[in-house]
């Protein structure tokens, strides 16, 4: 005997199984199809269930209605009485289109004027805020002006302080007497006290009637005060000596340093015997306030005057230096 599949068992157990139970295949599909015969009716019952559920909202709802209803009945009553009493005033009133029309142009006229006067309003507005503006550019031009008027005032007062009128005329002036008394001291012991040199700050304009600021140096002799000019070429290097060596002692002076080296270059040859000797006596007597005065001459004579000298001598083979003590 040929041995079941576990499938084939299976099978064979479901077939006792359905045998037990007395499973009939038409009844199965008669009572299928009448129950779906029956599914509309089951709708149809919740739907009445539903209804049911409903029935008392439904209800105050309809009553609702109902007095809404009568209301508008009501309203309906009087908007016709109203309506009546219009149409009677109407009547009595007569046809007022004219007036209604003069009314209309009488607004579009009214509005009109209100757009033109709010256009106003606004280039009045912009006009205002431009002035606004305006005044606060003024007021800040005019604190502007007020601070530019002070600083002109400053500087005006240090460019009359800076100018010629001012400290530098000041200055000139306390410096003048000084430069003046060393200027003689000098130019004493060069002259013999022959010459005198003034310095004048001030002098009267052409018609006198006021001072103006000037620099003259006026040079006077045993003839009187005359022109630079018309001074010798020896005398007028004595002048100019005496001003400069007084006004280079005065500069160191105010310093706080001394002057160390002197050098007068040339200036023997335009001094006669009598100017030489007392330029060499005025450098023999100034030669304690330095440390070294240095005098350049091609003059020999003048060789003995000096102790220490640098003779230069020139040679085929170039310039020469000899230092004789």
């Amino acid at each position: 005997m040929r041995k079941q599949s576990p499938l084939q068992q299976q099978i064979q157990q479901l077939e006792q199984q359905l045998a037990q139970l007395g499973y009939d295949r038409a009844l199965h599909q008669s009572v299928s199809a009448r129950l779906r015969q029956a599914s509309p009716w089951q709708l149809r019952y919740q739907q009445l269930e539903q209804s049911c559920q409903q029935q008392p909202q439904l209800q105050a709802k309809l009553q609702q209605l109902e007095q809404t209803y009568q209301s508008r009945l009501i309203q309906q009553e009087m908007l016709k009485t109203d309506m009546e009493s219009i149409a009677t005033q109407m009547q009595q009133l007569g046809d007022q289109r004219e007036t209604l029309q003069k009314l209309d142009r009488e607004i579009q006229q009214r509005r009109q004027q209100l757009d033109d006067l709010l256009a106003q309003q606004g280039r009045l507005q912009q006009s205002l805020l431009q002035i606004e503006e305006l005044e606060k550019q003024y007021q800040n031009n005019g604190d502007r002006l007020q601070q530019v008027r002070r600083q002109s005032r400053v500087y005006s007062e240090l460019a009359q302080a800076f100018g010629k009128n001012g400290i530098q005329a000041l200055m000139i002036e306390n410096v003048l007497p000084q430069l003046e008394a060393e200027t003689n001291f000098i130019l004493a012991r060069l002259t013999g006290n022959q010459l005198h040199v003034q310095f004048l700050t001030q002098k009267a304009t052409r018609s006198k009637t006021k001072l103006i600021d000037t620099l003259d140096i006026l040079i006077a002799d045993a003839q009187g005060t005359r022109a630079y000019e018309t001074y010798s070429g020896g005398e007028a290097f004595r002048i100019n000596f005496s001003i400069r060596l007084a006004l280079a002692k005065l500069l160191a002076q105010r310093a706080g340093t001394a002057l160390q080296l002197l050098i007068i270059d040339e200036g023997f040859g335009t001094q006669d015997t009598d100017g030489c000797d007392r330029l060499i006596a005025a450098i023999n007597a100034i030669a304690a306030d330095f440390a070294c005065i240095l005098t350049v001459t091609h003059m020999s004579q003048f060789k003995e005057a000096f102790q220490t000298r640098i003779e230069v001598t020139k040679t085929p083979q170039g310039s020469r230096l000899v230092l004789s003590t």
